[in-house]
């Protein structure tokens, strides 16, 4: 038997919207830590699903699996679903006899999961494709508008226009490439993204006006989070606003 001192090795593969985090070896109390904190990190990038591959993950305890439910309730909180792939036979069935796979959806591979996932009702969405031109910024402007009011959340658009602005035109300005601006209502967040095509990684543009930094400093202010994904056809800058609770 391998002993409890073995290591756990978690793999993150950020992508958007479906991340991958790959966890090898053996999770017991030593090595949960070292899963819970890659999975954390994973979230901070607040993918859509993030798959939690575990087809190479052997347990110490059963009570140690009771870490997957604590993650997937994190994964609500940044408007993130929680899927676990791939286990044996024997961790199936653990995961079945603790309870776990009721509360953290459980699918034998990547595919079945994200099948089974796109049949759930999902977050709320617009989307457009734009040219790396001026008026990107506008048309971007116009889409997360229509978007606040139309599901109700017009004490955020005004933050969430800004915000999409100085993205797109970070975008336009470093990648010059087409950009895809989608905004999606999820739980407690209203999530923008802007992705492009460049390999190059996140500059910190001047905004409309210029100053250096500007841009940037604008978002990480007016945000609850904010980040950058680079994805393997260039890279996903994201920004989420907090939702008031509904009286």
């Amino acid at each position: 038997m391998t002993p409890e001192t073995d290591e756990l090795t978690c793999t993150h593969e950020p992508d958007f919207p479906v991340a991958v985090l790959r966890a090898s070896g053996r999770l017991g109390f030593a090595t949960v830590p070292t899963l819970r904190n890659a999975a954390q990190k994973a979230l901070t990038d607040h993918p859509e699903v993030l798959l939690i591959d575990v087809s190479q993950l052997h347990t110490a305890d059963d009570i140690t699996l009771t870490a997957f439910p604590m993650l997937a309730r994190q994964g609500v909180d940044t408007g993130t679903d929680v899927l676990l792939v791939g286990p044996d036979q024997r961790l199936h069935e653990q995961l079945e006899r603790l309870g776990v796979a009721r509360q953290v959806p459980v699918h034998r591979d990547p595919e079945t999961a994200l099948a089974a996932h796109a049949r759930l009702p999902g977050p709320r969405r617009m989307e457009v494709e734009l040219f790396p031109e001026p008026d990107a910024t506008r048309v971007a402007r116009d889409l997360v508008d229509r978007a606040c009011q139309q599901w109700k959340v017009a004490p955020v658009a005004d933050t969430a226009a800004l915000i999409v602005t100085e993205l797109v035109a970070n975008a336009v300005e470093h990648a010059g490439t087409p950009i895809q601006v989608s905004v999606a209502l999820r739980n407690r967040h209203l999530h923008l993204a802007v992705r492009d095509e460049s390999p190059l990684r996140l500059e910190r543009s001047g905004g409309e006006d210029g100053e250096p930094g500007r841009g940037l400093l604008i978002v990480e202010g007016m945000s609850s989070a904010w980040g950058c994904v680079q994805t393997t056809g260039g890279k996903v800058v994201w920004a989420t606003l907090r939702l008031q609770p509904r009286r």
